[in-house]
């Protein structure tokens, strides 16, 4: 059974290194929120940097689930991208505290955070080659191999999610499926 603490954690240092920032953020004020001791943190996570790539990897994974279920579900193909853009974006628009992180602190641990994403893409290639090849034989995304056309996909909804997090202005799920229709459908 996981340790319902370890969950607190998580929770509460997502919201203080969104609030604070990565660097000065401080395990004594996530403890604090969390209502757990500093002790307690490094029993789970060995550092602070830890806490945060597993922040990273356990939304990452999430979001992953929610792409395969829509890829592996029985709605036409366009319908299941539509959807499965929605619900990445209704997410990250829900769990603004994890975009706020993402993007805030990108900087300092792309290389972590690219290789874990990169990880994900690579593990779920077959699943997405399947589904891209049904639009295929449709005449959409044809011009691009799949990996390429998820990295396009995702910088559409980094730049947007980006963008959402700055201004704060709109519907994030709103403005990921009105630029994928953009993109599927052209610049008509």
């Amino acid at each position: 059974m996981d340790d319902p603490r370890r969950a607190r954690i998580l929770t509460c240092a997502q919201e203080v290194f969104a609030s604070e920032g990565f660097r000065s953020a401080e395990v004594k004020t996530i403890a604090e929120r969390a209502g757990v001791g500093k002790a307690t943190i490094y029993k789970f996570f060995p550092s602070k940097e830890a806490l945060l790539l597993t922040i990273v990897k356990e939304n990452l994974n999430t979001i992953r689930d929610l792409i395969l279920s829509e890829l592996i579900g029985v709605a036409p193909p366009l319908e299941r991208l539509e959807s499965l853009c929605r619900a990445v974006a209704r997410y990250l628009e829900q769990n603004q505290d994890f975009s706020r992180v993402l993007i805030q602190e990108a900087g300092d641990f792309m290389g972590d955070i690219q290789r874990q994403y990169l990880t994900l893409m690579e593990q779920n290639l077959p699943v997405a080659d399947a589904f891209f090849n049904e639009l295929r034989k449709d005449g959409y995304f044809v011009a691009l191999p799949t990996r390429d056309t998820i990295l396009m996909m995702v910088n559409l909804v980094t730049g947007t999610t980006y963008t959402w997090a700055l201004t704060g202005e709109g519907s994030l799920e709103q403005q990921a499926a009105d630029y994928m229709k953009v993109l599927i459908r052209g610049l008509r």
